[in-house]
C-alpha cells in the first residue's frame, strides 16, 4: 500500500468521529475513536485498517460503560495534527484534499455522522409508507467557509451537491450548519456505498429508510416476467 493511501485512510477516520491529539509531551499524537458498544463490529473493522496501516497491533477496548475504543500512536500523527487542527478545532477542509478512496471515506462519515432523513404517507389503513429518504451530515462545529469547500469536494470528486441547512437548538438559541442531499443524490450515492454499509450489522437500522427507498425504486424498474 502506497503511503499517500495509508494516509488517506487514516484521515479518514478523522472526518467524523475519530480525534486525534498530541500525546502530553506533544513529541507525538495519537488517533483515538470511540463508537457504542453495539457498534463494536464497526469500530473492530477501523481497528483492523488501523492495524494495516501502522503494522502494529491495534485492539478494541472498553471504554466506560457503554463505549468501546481503539487508539494508537505514532510520531507521524503530530504533523497531521498540527496541519488538521486550527486553533485546536478540527478542519475538515484541510483533510478532504488528501483522500484518496472517496467512496470508502463517505461511508465511513456517514456511519460516524451522517443520518438518513425519512419521509412517510399516511395510508388509508393508518399505517406509513417511506416514499422519500436523504442523507445529512452533522457538519455542525465548522465554518460555512469550510461548509462550502467540502461541498466543492463532494461535487469533485462524488458528482453530487449538497446544501448548508441550518438546524435550530432552541435551549441554546442558536442555529448549526448541516449539510443535506437531495434524494437524487442521496440514492446515487448509496448505491455505491450500501454493499459496504451493510456488512456491518449495527448499521442496518440507521440506514433502514435509504434501503428500503432503493429496493422499491429497484423493484419499479425490474421488467416485468410475466409480460408477453
Amino acid at each position: 500500500m502506497m503511503n499517500k493511501d495509508k494516509r488517506s485512510l487514516c484521515l479518514m477516520m478523522a472526518l467524523g468521529d475519530g480525534c486525534i491529539h498530541f500525546t502530553s509531551n506533544r513529541t507525538s499524537a495519537s488517533i483515538t475513536i470511540t463508537h457504542s458498544v453495539e457498534q463494536g463490529d464497526y469500530l473492530k473493522w477501523k481497528a483492523e485498517v488501523l492495524k494495516e496501516v501502522f503494522d502494529r497491533d491495534v485492539k478494541v477496548r472498553v471504554h466506560g460503560k457503554n463505549s468501546v475504543q481503539v487508539s494508537i500512536c505514532n510520531k507521524k500523527i503530530r504533523a497531521w495534527r498540527k496541519f488538521i487542527y486550527k486553533h485546536d478545532k478540527k478542519d475538515l477542509a484541510k483533510i478532504v484534499p488528501f483522500i484518496r478512496q472517496p467512496e470508502l471515506a463517505l461511508a465511513v462519515w456517514l456511519m460516524d455522522d451522517g443520518y438518513v432523513e425519512p419521509s412517510f404517507a399516511k395510508l388509508a389503513d393508518g399505517s406509513k409508507k417511506n416514499y422519500g429518504a436523504r442523507f445529512r451530515i452533522f457538519t455542525c462545529d465548522q465554518t460555512l467557509e469550510t461548509q462550502q469547500k467540502l461541498i466543492e469536494w463532494f461535487e469533485k470528486e462524488l458528482g453530487v451537491k449538497p446544501k448548508v441547512h441550518f438546524q435550530k437548538d432552541s435551549r441554546k438559541g442558536k442555529s448549526y450548519p448541516f449539510l443535506k442531499m437531495n434524494q437524487v443524490d442521496s440514492l446515487k450515492l448509496w448505491e455505491k456505498i450500501r454493499t459496504f454499509v451493510l456488512q456491518f450489522k449495527s448499521m442496518r437500522n440507521k440506514f433502514r429508510h435509504i434501503e428500503s427507498l432503493y429496493q422499491q425504486k429497484l423493484s419499479q424498474c425490474a421488467p416485468d416476467r410475466n409480460v408477453g
